[in-house]
């Protein structure tokens, strides 16, 4: 889903939103509680918007294209797993702006969240968005649109051919929102635009939430103040999105984005040439973290991400995947189109291919083939040759 001219998140946007002194600061909720049932074993350890994304933290990415648009006050509604982002985002400090958290005691739905949140608004105004959701939106085009039309609530829409597993919103000529369905039959799919997990809503909107009852922004709150006498508005875009909740749309956005397809605030990839390593052949895009080792003979093929502080033995290939951080590989094994996570340790003569995910700490051992989107647990041990698949 690329942009047509791919731009940095959280570069200073030349129409930034400005203000005069002594103004109300521009406020972002992001949801970021979920528990990323779909990236599991990953999202077992680390909570789903700290998976790194180009060797930093998603969340991160975030946080400096929000500030590139102006947002100077940041909530995290968080749920599972908060210390992870508590840790690393602190009060904002060190990246520009102020963060608050809003931690659920229990699971309250998307927009159980906010409505959990509101305490801490300082505005009448806020942007919202999915803490899974890589994009380079106008967010100042967006808010722009959203003062113009004077709605309670105006929502990000992005054009698909199938609309069937995302938000559809059925709009008039004047852009207003008319219907929303949520995942439609092929009966129901009448329209090409969908939610890509952004808005902008007035406070006032969360007047029609009860507080502390599970609650969904795309179920409870749009279609009632779609029913209600208020006005939900629509901006179309065209812009760059990326859901990051499966490990298929987690490694397409490392492809995206070794590919130029969108570029990140916090990293400028440094992609891999042959002299960096004597001895390893490198085809594509790929990028490696800071005290890798590569031993030689070794084949890389992009787009790939390999992560700091792994050690990546001889005459191995690792191809379209990505490999957090730690992560050691024996001798002779293929790691293709699979995602290790931090301080995997693979034996020598392994094939982890086919969408395979390793969480965590996991030990493989010498000899064996994982395949077809296995999966396996956080610190898991796999005795030598112990796992085979029949390619027929």
């Amino acid at each position: 889903m690329p942009s047509e001219s791919p731009r940095p998140l959280g570069v200073d946007h030349p129409g930034a939103i400005s203000r005069s002194p002594g103004e109300p600061p521009i406020e972002a909720i992001i949801l970021v509680g979920g528990l990323g049932t779909r990236l599991r074993p990953l999202t077992l350890t680390t909570p789903k918007p700290m998976i790194p994304v180009m060797n930093r933290p998603f969340l991160e990415h975030v946080v400096r294209w929000l500030a590139g648009h102006g947002v100077d006050h940041l909530i995290f509604s968080t749920y599972h797993l908060p210390e992870p982002i508590q840790t690393h985002f602190g009060d904002g400090s060190l990246f520009g702006l102020a963060i608050d958290y809003s931690q659920e005691d229990q699971a309250l739905g998307t927009a159980g969240a906010l409505k959990h949140a509101e305490p801490l608004l300082r505005d009448d105004r806020f942007i919202i968005f999915n803490g899974d959701i890589l994009t380079d939106v106008d967010l100042t085009a967006l808010m722009a649109h959203h003062r113009q039309t004077g709605a309670v609530a105006t929502v990000a829409l992005a054009e698909v051919a199938d609309p069937s597993a995302y938000g559809m919103v059925v709009l008039d000529g004047a852009d207003r929102v008319l219907r929303w369905v949520e995942k439609p039959s092929p009966a129901e799919a009448v329209s090409p635009w969908v939610n890509l997990g952004g808005s902008v809503l007035e406070r006032r909107a969360l007047d029609v939430l009860p507080a502390g009852e599970v609650r969904s922004l795309e179920r409870d709150l749009y279609p009632a103040l779609i029913a209600s006498s208020e006005s939900v508005a629509g901006f179309r875009t065209h812009a760059f999105w990326r859901d990051l909740g499966t490990p298929e749309r987690y490694r397409a956005a490392h492809d995206e984005a070794l590919r130029g397809q969108v570029a990140l605030p916090s990293v400028q990839p440094d992609l891999v040439t042959a002299d960096r390593f004597p001895g390893v052949r490198v085809f594509g895009p790929v990028t490696v973290g800071p005290g890798t080792t590569i031993g030689s003979g070794t084949r890389l093929i992009g787009p790939a991400c390999i992560g700091p502080d792994c050690a990546i033995g001889r005459l191995c290939t690792v191809d379209r995947a990505v490999l957090w951080s730690g992560v050691t590989l024996g001798d002779r094994t293929t790691v293709s189109q699979a995602i290790l996570g931090d301080g995997v340790a693979v034996g020598p003569g392994c094939d982890l291919s086919g969408d395979a995910v390793v969480g965590a700490g996991a030990r493989v051992g010498a000899g064996n083939t994982l395949a077809n989107g296995i999966r396996i647990a956080p610190g898991a041990e796999l005795a030598d040759g112990v796992l085979g698949f029949d390619p027929r």
